[in-house]
């Protein structure tokens, strides 16, 4: 995984007053500090310690329950998760879909999903939402 290419990817496809969310960060913060730089992003996950690390680093987060989320994502232009566990995806499909935000998924590996356009980007590939 080639963090570098994945923020260019998803900065090729956000406008400069774009809100835009990483769901799922654990504690990969590689891509959301190249992002933080350039874009108003919020990272969020279930896990408090990685959110408090991510505090620490400078990043704005969030502690939510992406099954049953407890915040409004209504601000976001644009939602993007890498290598998120499948039984997630359609949580984060959902909400995509209700605030009307682009989303890119960067899969795990080489799981199929159905419905999704694929991308490859320099020998990183993402699912986009139509």
């Amino acid at each position: 995984m080639n963090s570098k290419v994945i923020a260019e990817y998803i900065l090729n496809n956000v406008k400069e007053d774009y809100k835009v969310y990483e769901f799922g960060i654990g504690f990969n913060y590689e891509v959301a500090l190249i992002l933080n730089e350039f874009v108003d992003l919020c990272v969020v996950d279930i896990n408090e310690r990685a959110i408090y690390k991510a505090k620490s680093l400078g990043l704005k987060g969030i502690v939510d329950n992406l099954f049953r989320p407890r915040f409004s994502y209504e601000d976001a232009n644009l939602i993007y998760t890498i290598r998120p566990p499948l039984e997630l995806v359609y949580s984060i499909v959902k909400i995509a879909k209700d605030v009307n935000a682009k989303l890119i998924i960067r899969p795990l590996s080489n799981e199929y999903m159905e419905g999704f356009k694929i991308k490859n980007y320099k020998g990183e590939f993402f699912y986009l939402m139509p």
